[in-house]
């Protein structure tokens, strides 16, 4: 008897990750995941909408290949300044409220640059739209994160993961049925304001944006920021209703009547108020600020110094080399589609298809407006497709195989993949090659993001993990500009580059350490 009053007062005042746990692991959470994943799959669509812009807006803008760098790079731009925004709103208001701004913002953006008529004008709102859309992109597996206990958290959030690819399979898809429409084309070439085809696309890719934010609605705020925002109460009340959606029983059911206001490696004063629940003692300016500075000097005193700089490293070189691909490729198989038709019998490589369609445009040869050649959204949505394997693979093999293992595979073949794109002959083998890359290389940032769970302290793990995703969005936009600069003439530096960075990362990545923490329960 006395161990059971024991355990049941232990139960009356549990931590955090106690009470989530008796929240039970079920419908909830698979409805969750299923909003969030949404969410994440119009991340996508909206981050990869400009690959199809490149081929389709060439003669309404008269773009070179250096004005298509530039375009692809300046979302990127919005995302490196919109993510220090939307982390700073996501700590003052909430997260659920942050994703739902950030997805507000990008269809707004999406709407108002398929109007802009002039190419500074398109390029300004396409960087609102990176602003917003990084919001979503980076809050939403925490936001969902929050919700699972420990024991679920990696499995789960890497099937969050497989939304990206729905989310690039479905882009092809919904380019190739309004693009190629004429119906679409809602004015006459000789217009002064013009709304063709491509940009109804631009505008039908704001839509899901906010389809998605109906389906956030009536779900709650994150618990465990409700509980750090000295909302202990609200907090309790969200496990509850998990507890009721998961149980089926009611909220006088659920065992936890209070919480304890602190969690993982930092235990913070609390104080019961009078009707028993834990509040925490709120700190002074003098100890938020000691609290920082402690966090900042750990994370640049060895040996996280040199774990956080080859982390950012490698995700520079893996955005550099993915995000630049991702939106070039169906540029590419354009090219491809272009040189086919002009010399029929000729078998030549991605170097040379670039450079033999420019100076043929060059000639005056190609014809505007652009008719996008339907292999162009067939090969796309391959390419889309081939990562549907891995992302599931990935999802059940990660434990077994190991992260840090996984990471350095998947960075060194990814790598010669990349290298192979030299050595293709066809439209064929540049499709072969391009979803074997892209199935490789499309889950590696997440491995990545795992292993930066795993080596760093709860203390700095989200510092760590902001500065490498800006590293690697840094990344993109150099690699970016510098694609569209040597695409046309001196594509085989940028490819060289490409699968450099890519093996190098991995041999690097074969020094980190695989866990700086204790094993978690099974």
């Amino acid at each position: 008897m006395e161990e059971h009053a024991e355990s049941k007062e232990k139960l009356q005042r549990a931590p955090f990750e106690t009470a989530l746990h008796h929240a039970g692991y079920g419908c909830f959470q698979w409805l969750l995941l299923m909003s969030c994943g949404a969410v994440y799959a119009v991340c996508a669509l909206s981050t990869t909408t400009l690959s199809f812009v490149l081929p389709a807006a060439e003669c309404d803008f008269h773009l070179s290949s250096s004005d298509k760098g530039r375009l692809t790079a300046t979302p990127l731009i919005g995302m490196c300044v919109g993510s220090y925004f939307w982390g700073n709103l996501a700590d003052a208001r909430g997260r659920r409220k942050a994703i739902i701004g950030a997805l507000l913002l990008d269809a707004l953006a999406a709407f108002l640059s398929s109007l802009m008529q002039s190419f500074p004008a398109f390029l300004a709102c396409r960087f609102f739209s990176g602003f917003g859309i990084i919001g979503a992109t980076g809050l939403i597996f925490p936001y969902f994160g929050d919700f699972l206990s420990l024991r679920h958290r990696d499995v789960m959030l890497c099937r969050l993961e497989v939304f990206w690819t729905f989310g690039t399979i479905l882009l092809p898809g919904i380019a190739w049925l309004i693009i190629q429409d004429p119906r679409f084309n809602l004015t006459s070439e000789t217009a002064d304001f013009q709304y063709t085809s491509w940009r109804v696309f631009v505008a039908a890719c704001g839509v899901p944006s906010l389809f998605v934010v109906l389906l956030l609605m009536p779900f709650p705020e994150s618990p465990r920021y409700l509980l750090y925002a000295n909302k202990t109460e609200q907090a309790l009340q969200v496990l509850q209703k998990i507890f009721v959606v998961n149980t089926k029983l009611t909220e006088k059911d659920f065992p936890v009547e209070s919480m304890l206001a602190c969690d993982g490696e930092e235990e913070e004063v609390v104080s019961a108020d009078t009707n028993g629940n834990e509040t925490k003692t709120p700190m002074t300016w003098n100890q938020r600020w000691h609290s920082f500075w402690s966090r900042k000097k750990m994370l640049v005193t060895p040996p996280y110094i040199g774990m956080l700089v080859l982390c950012c490293f490698v995700d520079f070189g893996l955005m550099f080399s993915y995000y630049t691909l991702m939106m070039w490729f169906p540029d590419l198989f354009e090219r491809f589609s272009q040189f086919s038709s002009l010399y029929p019998e000729v078998s030549a490589g991605v170097c040379e298809v670039s450079a033999n369609v420019t100076r043929s445009e060059l000639l005056g040869k190609q014809e505007c407006p652009q008719v996008i050649d339907d292999k162009v959204y067939i090969h796309t949505l391959v390419v889309a497709l081939s990562c549907v394997p891995t992302a599931l693979w990935v999802g059940l093999t990660i434990n077994m195989v190991g992260k840090k293992l996984m990471l350095v595979m998947m960075l060194i073949s990814s790598g010669l993949a990349a290298l192979g794109l030299n050595l293709v002959r066809s439209s064929l083998e540049n499709l072969l090659l391009s979803c074997v890359f892209e199935a490789i290389v499309s889950c590696t940032e997440a491995v990545l993001f795992c292993v930066i769970c795993e080596i760093f302290p709860t203390k700095v793990a989200a510092t760590a993990m902001a500065v490498t995703v800006m590293c690697g969005r840094v990344g993109a936009i150099v690699g970016n500009v510098v694609f569209g600069a040597l695409v046309d003439q001196h594509c085989i530096v940028p490819i060289y580059m490409f699968g450099s960075l890519l093996i190098t990362s991995g041999l690097l990545c074969t020094i980190l350490p695989k866990s700086t923490r204790p094993e978690r329960p099974h």
